[in-house]
């Protein structure tokens, strides 16, 4: 079959208009979950002891956690845009916990689901203590939060009039006990 030249033009048109408007929507569409950088709640050297198999280790399973977490908000269209931190502690054997600083908060139902997809999303080795950081991310938006370093309303209920405050560790010891 041969294609005539003005149906191959109008062929050529046709496509070169379908592939713009895909690649117009594609970079219009917002993302579920925008992961803008990762926050190290402890010092580098600290992270290093504790992690077996060091920064590998750890980038592997922010892969894994941060695919994850994508697919869970891609679950949950309905929430509202929002920026702010999912802050993670992992320690030995596999246990995690996580909690969330958000403005404007999380729907339940959406922070039920990240909450599930942290905690049971398989961790990097952590050998001793827990290592602790925070995901700065943005859900439906591309806008990144304002603040740099997560503040969990938990973590404020706990040190409430406290002075000095603890460190990290002991923080997460007093929010999440051993």
């Amino acid at each position: 079959m041969t294609i005539h030249r003005p149906a191959r033009h109008h062929f050529a048109t046709l496509f070169l208009a379908a592939a713009v408007a895909l690649c117009a929507s594609t970079a219009q569409a917002v993302q579920p979950l925008v992961q803008h950088d990762v926050v190290l709640l402890q010092k580098g050297e600290i992270i290093a002891q504790r992690v077996t198999g060091g920064a590998d280790a750890m980038a592997a399973y922010l892969k894994t956690l941060g695919e994850a977490e994508i697919e869970t908000m891609r679950a949950h269209p309905a929430q509202i845009p929002s920026a702010g931190f999912i802050v993670v502690a992992v320690r030995p054997g596999n246990r995690t916990h996580t909690w969330f600083d958000f403005k404007p908060a999380l729907a339940d139902a959406t922070m039920a689901a990240l909450r599930h997809t942290v905690e049971t999303t398989p961790t990097m080795p952590v050998t001793s203590g827990q290592i602790v950081f925070a995901l700065r991310v943005s859900v439906w938006s591309d806008k990144p939060p304002t603040a740099y370093a997560p503040a969990p309303q938990a973590w404020k209920d706990a040190t409430q009039g406290m002075t000095p405050k603890p460190d990290v560790d002991r923080l997460v010891d007093m929010v999440w006990p051993q």
